[in-house]
């Protein structure tokens, strides 16, 4: 492994342990160390599986668990959890779980994604500690990223029927299940296109308010539990490092409209009707841009 990639993931590594303490303010009970360690430790397992069946695309698979897996260990470390705590782990297990369940479900016995066989033949002979870094590693650390707000809610959240901020609690719930509904009605929707083989363009339904509804919904489910977090503000938890955590949904976004949307739609694009498709219909958001 080269100079520069051994610096890139230090740092990687030393943001997140940031993250984790809240600015390395904290190392012991008021710390996210011990969900950060299962996550790490969850990808660890994927990665040596993946090896041992030469299957790295099996990362893909553990994605929505791996955050099931670390709102469980913040709730288990959590002295003193609310009711917004309980609430919080079931909605990401619900929602982890079904994404895991679903993905599991359509790859399960496939090859290898041609991604990950494309990066094993550029890899080589360095294909197993490459993957562990480039692949497990980074998808490991990014889904602590992600998950953090919602694990910062789950242990120190304040939450109670006399506050003010119960109502943002309600409004950032009400996203997230709104997030929900697009995501799961849309892979539904699209996976009765699928089975119907009419190997046309998918744009009835959800699809027609937005080119990427499961994009959108899962975009709202961060945003939504980012705003249940406003009780922080009168716990241990600083609001400037509040507002820090809002790389949360940021990162989640920028992830699915920078990288994941430009390779969904180049396959789209084989269909007829794709011009007049998005010229007519969002790409993301139903109120937005069509580009």
């Amino acid at each position: 492994m080269d100079v520069k990639r051994i610096i890139i993931y230090t740092i990687l590594f030393a943001i997140t342990i940031a993250f984790a303490t809240q600015g390395f303010q904290e190392f012991q009970n008021q710390s996210l160390l011990i969900p950060f360690g299962v996550v790490l430790g969850y990808f660890t397992i994927f990665f040596i599986v993946a090896t041992i069946i030469k299957d790295n695309s099996i990362v893909d698979m553990g994605w929505g668990l791996g955050f099931v897996f670390g709102s469980w260990a913040t709730l288990l470390t959590t002295s003193s959890p609310t009711i917004l705590s309980y609430v919080v782990v079931a909605f990401i297990t619900i929602w982890g779980g079904r994404l895991s369940y679903r993905l599991i479900k359509r790859n399960w016995g496939k090859p290898e994604d041609f991604r990950y066989a494309q990066w094993r033949k550029e890899w080589g002979n360095k294909v197993v500690i490459t993957a562990f870094f480039r692949v497990f590693m980074v998808q490991g650390i990014i889904n602590f990223i992600v998950g953090s707000a919602s694990f910062y809610v789950i242990k120190f959240n304040t939450f109670d029927f006399t506050q003010n901020t119960q109502y943002l609690v309600y409004m950032g719930l009400l996203v997230a299940v709104i997030g929900l509904f697009f995501e799961v009605v849309g892979d539904e929707q699209l996976r009765r296109h699928i089975k119907a083989k009419t190997r046309t363009l998918m744009d009835k339904g959800l699809w027609s308010v937005t080119r990427h509804p499961n994009y959108f919904g899962e975009i709202l489910i961060w945003v939504g539990l980012y705003l249940t977090g406003a009780t922080l503000i009168n716990s241990s938890v600083s609001i400037w490092f509040y507002l820090v955590l809002i790389v949360s949904p940021l990162l989640m976004s920028t992830v699915l409209i920078k990288i994941s949307t430009p390779l969904l739609e180049k396959h789209m694009s084989k269909y007829d009707g794709w011009e007049a498709y998005t010229k007519r219909t969002p790409m993301i958001f139903p109120w937005g841009s069509t580009k």
